[in-house]
């Protein structure tokens, strides 16, 4: 069997694509069965043998190597291929092309599951499982509707939105996190490197002025076991990573996250805007609320969201309608303007639009609170290493003062 490469007529439409045959003559003969006027058939060039496939490690790491912008691209040439009558299986194998490393490699089993007869969500969801629930749903939605093009579009803004979401967080916290950063080491160079060499200038540490005394000791504990001011966070962070992963002590802590003052405000409005813009991506897709609430309830880093969300869909499932989900757990106190928009969206047939506009809205907020956030942590930062710098020079001129003293 040879493959050839095919351009026809299809129900009044241009269609390409690939045909196994014996040789041209037979393939015209499979494409006119096919209901396909064929117009150009040709040997199809030789395809690379494509990536390798990947072995147990391979799938392993996949989620961890696989970038999300690098997902989202791919999705974008998806989009375009198959609204462009692309073949799906000619699609994942021209995108795999275009690819690297373990998505190129993710996408050639996709398109060769599909080639041997595997629907395109069930052949992802085997292959890249990692994409996510949300996105294999939509895929499935569209594979059965005849929709694709659509959904792996809804895909695409899915993600555009969360990335912008986390840019946005992580733009805020980058200016704190740099000053930080050059704080601890201009204290480190100051206690380990500068302070030992006054020392040494300075005579007997017991005449010396007690904050003088202490620098020398904070010198020392730095030189000693300053690696602790390093190795504590990430392990105190390490430590409540592998606690929030028990169940009652996750939801505890992402609860709790939920009320700090300043930071809580950023966590709700961030889920908010999260949640009201998938479920409206959804709802708009054809997908149906309960069906949507569920994939959303996988998407969600906030344990306590999940749960509500949960909720929700039960209620849902009970016959209630949505506004009466949410204003029955606490997404109504979490997401107020979710649950008064909905409501109206849901009298007037426009569910979709009211959960965008409260998504809308969450997002804007979001963005005021971190500029705020930023504003805040800007000042709170420069008094902290302003008053590391004051302290040092204090003790450093106290201590000159005791000395020249005790010289006179």
């Amino acid at each position: 069997m040879s493959r050839f490469r095919y351009e026809g007529i299809q129900g009044g439409r241009r269609a390409r694509g690939f045909v196994e045959a014996e040789d041209a003559p037979a393939a015209r003969a499979a494409l006119r069965a096919q209901g396909v006027l064929p117009v150009a058939v040709a040997p199809a060039p030789g395809r690379a043998a494509g990536p390798c496939p990947r072995g147990p490690v391979g799938r392993a790491l996949s989620r961890w190597f696989v970038g999300r912008l690098a997902v989202e691209q791919a999705f974008m040439q998806l989009v375009v291929l198959l609204r462009g009558d692309v073949a799906v299986v000619e699609a994942l194998e021209t995108v795999a092309e275009l690819s690297d490393g373990y998505l190129a490699q993710a996408l050639a089993e996709t398109a060769q599951a599909v080639r041997g007869g595997s629907s395109l969500a069930k052949a992802m969801r085997a292959a890249m499982p990692w994409v996510g629930e949300l996105y294999l749903g939509l895929v499935a939605v569209g594979e059965a509707n005849g929709s694709l093009p659509r959904m792996f579009d809804y895909c695409v803004g899915l993600m555009a939105n969360r990335r912008k979401l986390r840019n946005e967080v992580i733009r805020a916290l980058t200016y704190p996190a740099i000053v930080v950063l050059m704080g601890l080491g201009v204290g480190w160079y100051v206690s380990a490197v500068a302070i030992p060499q006054i020392v040494s200038v300075m005579g007997d540490p017991g005449r010396l002025p007690p904050i003088t005394r202490s620098l020398l000791t904070t010198s020392e504990w730095v030189r000693s076991d300053g690696y602790w001011l390093i190795l504590g966070p990430v392990l105190f962070a390490a430590a409540l990573a592998l606690l929030r992963r028990l169940p009652a002590l996750g939801l505890l802590f992402d609860r709790v996250g939920l009320a700090l003052p300043l930071f809580g405000k950023v966590a709700r409005f961030s889920g908010n805007a999260l949640f009201n813009h998938t479920l409206a991506l959804l709802i708009e897709s054809g997908i149906s609320v309960v069906e949507s609430l569920a994939l959303i309830r996988g998407t969600l880093a906030n344990a306590f969201y999940r749960r509500q969300v949960a909720a929700a869909r039960a209620s849902v499932l009970a016959g209630k309608p949505l506004s009466e989900g949410l204003a029955a757990t606490a997404l109504g106190r979490l997401s107020p303007l979710s649950k008064a928009l909905v409501r109206v969206g849901e009298s007037s047939g426009n569910l979709a639009d009211g959960l965008r506009y409260a998504g809308d809205y969450y997002a804007q907020a979001l963005a005021r609170r971190l500029d705020l956030l930023g504003k805040l942590v800007e000042p709170a930062l420069v008094i902290v290493v302003g008053g590391m710098v004051a302290y040092v020079y204090v003790a450093f001129f106290m201590g000159m003062a005791a000395m020249n003293a005790a010289a006179s």
